[in-house]
């Protein structure tokens, strides 16, 4: 059942890819579609919650999350202007190096050989999915940190406060997200443009389940399994879908890359 969620995570998480894609040339603003998104996660976390009890410690976490998860999306965004895409994306998948590292150093998962056989192999085709990164900017090692401390975070919610509801835990988060996000669109007096706005409304949905299901899976499944999962998923399903709907070009080292990734995930599940 937890490979269940952490499929189910992955497929949620290949969505936000997708309404994103989708929407390339019709947001506005990118900014409003973010906000917007944190009104449905926060309404779904209310109805799948199964209690409204938690300590002091998980609000704050989850006021300190939710600030973090509109600074990584902001960062994000930044990210692909300054980088271009192959940059921001590749910086963004090498922050499991992060949560991995959690897991094993600090946590005291116990991986296989196999297991590090399997995780050296998706560290392999990440960095050379992309091909050369570059010289590593300020706002691209910011990223790096944000999504990689994000990741852990769950990971963190998960051991120090296993009795708390996920679903109730998820309202507190992007219900801050909420907050955060808005207080910040009036005070730069951004301009809440209809289609921007329902595209975000969108987009909340599959947000909200990629973090719910993770969350699930990472009941049973270690963290060096379950990171590295979600994204090498991630990377060659994209590859797989960008051919096939939107005709963007697979190169012969990217079907290799992906033929890899296959065999890691099989390494790491078996």
């Amino acid at each position: 059942m937890s490979y269940l969620f952490l499929f189910l995570s992955l497929i949620s998480s290949l969505a936000i890819a997708i309404i994103l894609r989708f929407s390339e040339g019709m947001s506005r603003d990118r900014t409003v579609v973010i906000a917007s998104n944190y009104i449905v996660a926060s309404g779904l976390g209310i109805v799948l919650s199964s209690n409204n009890h938690a300590s002091a410690g998980v609000y704050g976490l989850g006021i300190i999350l939710g600030l973090f998860f509109f600074l990584g999306f902001m960062m994000f965004s930044k990210a692909i202007k300054f980088a271009g895409l192959a940059g921001a994306v590749t910086m963004g998948r090498i922050s499991l190096a992060i949560p991995v590292a959690f897991s094993l150093f600090l946590w005291g998962e116990n991986p296989s050989v196999w297991d590090f056989a399997g995780l050296g192999l998706i560290f392999l085709i990440i960095l050379s999915w992309e091909g050369k990164i570059g010289r590593i900017s300020p706002l691209l090692l910011s990223l790096f940190l944000v999504f990689g401390f994000l990741d852990a975070a769950m990971k963190f919610f998960k051991l120090h406060f296993p009795s708390t509801d996920e679903g109730f835990f998820l309202v507190i988060l992007f219900f801050s997200a909420i907050v955060w996000s808005w207080t910040y669109i009036i005070m730069t007096k951004r301009k809440v443009y209809r289609r921007d706005f329902v595209t975000g409304l969108l987009l909340g949905i599959p947000n909200f389940f990629s973090t719910f299901c993770l969350l699930r899976a990472l009941v049973d499944i270690p963290g060096y399994v379950a990171f590295p999962f979600i994204n090498i998923g991630i990377i060659i399903l994209s590859a797989i879908l960008g051919f096939v709907l939107f005709k963007e070009r697979l190169t012969p080292r990217r079907v290799v890359l992906v033929c890899l990734g296959i065999v890691a995930v099989f390494i790491l599940t078996m």
